[in-house]
This record gives structure tokens, C-alpha cells and sequence, in this order.
């Protein structure tokens, strides 16, 4: 009884070993120049190489006509008549059936970066690395096989197809392909991904457009929206990865979308005070050139040169970065008007009085002007400088919000 459960057991056990299994799943077998590697590798090349890449759809299908004994449910009761990656022929009591392979198209598909020349039997091509300025490229090959079953007069299709890319890194060019204002990626490059980053880069552009037009109302919005859209790079990194365990991705997250307009704040401060010296300078020079009588004497033309040399003095703190944030914030003052006309600027330069009468003349002119437009503008600066405090408040959500991210760097590019 003993020696019977032992040869049961024995049995069981040998019908488990050598079951049928199922297929597996299509794939693209690749070598390059010999070479075997699998979706996701990264090949390091350089500028002008040539490479030979050839490309076979294994696994579906193929297994079962290449090893019947052990993906077919067909061993042991059919007489196998042919085998291989082609087909497979097999004979069933009376009945005749056969697997035949009835078309493979495989499509290589380079970036910019990559030239590919298909070979003549449409399962390979030669790769040309060209010789543009690049960091990361990458081919992805697509095969699709047509099967065709035949059994006594019945007769199907079956379609099975697969999908890989390859990498290629330039030697000595750093892996980052995606590098806008407020993000940067580096690893393996995906179009989908990039798609995604591109979405991000264009929320945090609303988020900042939306400061230097002081739209504080839609800004909460905006930042939702950029939340949004940074889940879903996430999401669509986890499926890539999913199908492409060997992916590999480093994005970092530069800088905020509210990093210019919070600095703004201190340079509108800085225009503020500018205009504040500016008003009681103007008044009194204007009060100052009043005491000088119309006759160009030696003592009239040197102290007319030196108001006008305290006010391009002055005007030497109209920098860039003012006549920036002013046609950012308030475009309608225009730093230019600030400045004297060119022969009373001539006058600053040169240190010389040729025409006195007309001189005396235009400066009072130009010095009303700016005694009139002056108190406005300072008054839209100041209040311009108050409202874009708010930048504050959205500043520190933003910091907190990109602080806490844990599947990507944040780099702050503010002290």
C-alpha cells in the first residue's frame, strides 16, 4: 500500500513538472551590433557612429510554434509534424492543423537625433548617430505578426505585436533632456513624460503671468491647476515604469513660479524711495533755478550746470531692473520721460553753457513737467508695491506645496 501512494505521489508530481505553460507575453528580442539588450537600455555612442540594430518578436504566438511540448496543450495527442519560429503543422486523429506565420512588420521609429536605414529584410537597419548637439536620443521599435490557423476548411487571424526603446547617450554629454525655466529631467527620455513636464512648466507660466498682471483672484485656481498637473507626470512616470521596469527618471523642480514677482516687491520698494528723492529734488531745483536771473554770466552758467548735473545724478539710479518693473507693473510711466532732454543732458556732459537763454528755458520746462507727473506716479508705485504683497501668501503655499513633493528634487534658488 506504502509503494502504491509513493508512485501516486510520484505521478502527481511528474504531471505538475511538466505541464503546460502559458505563453508568454510578446517581446522584442534586440541586439545591436551583436549585442543583446531589452527595452529600456541606455547604449553610450558618439557623434557619427554607426550601428547595426536587429530586432525579433519572441514569446505569443511564436512560443507555441517553436516548443509545443512545452506551451501547446497539443503534446501528447497529436502527431507534430514540422516546427519552428515560422510555424507549426500537427496532425490530430484524421485532421491536419497548422499555425503559419502570414506577415511581420517591424517600424523603427528614431527621434532627430538618429537616422535609420531599414535593411532588406525589414527586421533590422543600420543606425547613424548624427552629429548634432544632443544629450540623450532613443529608437523605438515597433513589430506587429499576423498568424494565420488552419484546420480542416476553418481558418483565423490572430494579430500579436510588441513594443520597445533603446536609449542613446552621447559620451561625455550630460543625460538631461528636458530642461525648461522651473524643471529639469535627465535619465531615459519619454515622449509621454515630457508631455506631462510641458503641462507642469505651462501652469507654473499662468501662476507667474497672473502675479505680474496682479490677478490675485484667479491665482488660488492656478495653483490647483499646476497640483494637478504635477499628479499626473507622476502617474504617467509610475506607468512607464510599470511597462519599462529598467526606466529610470531624475526630475527636479527649480525655483517657483512666484521667485520674479516676489523679488519685484524690493525692486518696487527701491522705485518707491527713487521717487520720493525724486519729488524733492525736482521741487527744488525748480525752486533753486528760480533764483537765477536771465543774464549768462560766468556765476548764472556754472550754477545752471550744477542743477543739472544733481539731476543726471540722479537719473543714474533709473536702472534697468526699474525701467523693467515698471513696464512690467505700470507701463504707462515711462522711464524715458524721467530723463532731460538730450542738449540739457549735452549740458551734463560737457559741462558748458553755449546757450544760456534757451538752457534756463527748457529746463524749467522739463522740470514742470515732471513737478505735475511726479505725486502720480509715486502714488501708483506705492500702491502698486502694496498690492503685490499678496505674492507673499502664495509664495509661501507654493514653497510648502513643492517642499513636500517626495518622488522629485526642489531646488531653491532664493536665500
Amino acid at each position: 500500500m506504502k509503494r502504491f501512494f509513493f508512485i501516486l505521489v510520484m505521478v502527481l508530481l511528474s504531471a505538475c513538472v511538466f505541464a503546460v505553460q502559458p505563453v508568454r507575453k510578446p517581446f522584442l528580442q534586440i541586439k545591436i551590433d551583436g549585442k543583446s539588450y531589452k527595452s529600456g537600455d541606455v547604449l553610450t555612442v558618439t557623434a557619427g557612429q554607426k550601428l547595426l540594430i536587429e530586432v525579433e518578436l519572441e514569446g505569443g504566438r511564436r512560443d507555441f510554434c517553436k516548443f509545443p511540448d512545452t506551451y501547446a496543450d497539443i503534446a501528447g495527442t497529436a502527431q507534430i509534424m514540422s516546427r519552428g519560429k515560422g510555424g507549426l503543422t500537427y496532425q490530430q486523429g484524421d485532421v491536419l492543423a497548422e499555425w503559419k506565420l502570414k506577415n511581420e512588420v517591424t517600424r523603427f521609429v528614431p527621434d532627430e537625433f538618429i537616422k535609420a536605414t531599414i535593411q532588406a529584410n525589414q527586421s533590422s537597419a543600420e543606425l547613424v548617430v548624427t552629429k548634432s548637439r544632443f544629450s540623450q536620443s532613443f529608437m523605438k521599435v515597433n513589430t506587429k505578426a499576423i498568424w494565420q490557423f488552419t484546420q480542416g476548411e476553418n481558418s483565423t487571424l490572430e494579430e500579436n505585436s510588441a513594443e520597445a526603446t533603446v536609449y542613446f547617450k552621447l559620451a561625455g554629454a550630460s543625460d538631461v533632456w528636458f530642461t525648461t525655466q522651473n524643471i529639469q529631467a535627465g535619465g531615459m527620455k519619454s515622449e509621454p513624460v515630457s508631455e506631462k513636464l510641458k503641462a507642469i512648466q505651462a501652469a507654473c507660466d499662468t501662476i507667474e503671468s497672473n502675479f505680474y498682471n496682479m490677478h490675485f483672484s484667479v491665482v488660488q485656481q492656478s495653483v490647483k491647476n499646476l497640483q494637478a498637473a504635477v499628479n499626473s507626470a507622476k502617474t504617467t512616470i509610475d506607468e512607464v515604469k510599470a511597462s519599462n521596469p529598467a526606466y529610470q527618471i531624475k526630475v527636479s523642480f527649480i525655483g517657483l513660479p512666484s521667485d520674479n514677482p516676489y523679488q519685484d516687491i524690493s525692486t518696487l520698494l527701491a522705485a518707491k524711495t527713487i521717487w520720493n528723492t525724486h519729488e524733492m529734488l525736482i521741487n527744488e531745483l525748480k525752486l533753486q533755478l528760480g533764483s537765477l536771473t536771465n543774464e549768462p554770466t560766468v556765476k548764472n552758467k556754472a550754477d545752471l550746470i550744477k542743477l543739472i548735473g544733481n539731476y543726471a545724478e540722479w537719473q543714474t539710479k533709473l536702472d534697468d531692473n526699474v525701467s523693467k518693473i515698471l513696464n512690467r507693473y505700470i507701463p504707462e510711466i515711462k522711464v524715458e520721460g524721467l530723463k532731460m532732454p538730450e542738449d540739457i543732458q549735452f549740458i551734463a556732459q560737457e559741462k558748458k553753457v553755449t546757450d544760456y537763454p534757451q538752457t534756463i528755458k527748457g529746463f524749467h520746462t522739463f522740470l514742470d513737467q515732471r513737478i505735475q507727473s511726479a505725486p502720480e506716479e509715486a502714488k501708483k508705485i506705492s500702491s502698486t508695491h502694496s498690492r503685490l504683497q499678496a505674492v507673499r501668501l502664495f509664495d509661501g503655499m507654493l514653497r510648502s506645496y513643492f517642499s513636500s513633493i517626495n518622488w522629485a528634487d526642489w531646488k531653491n534658488t532664493r536665500e
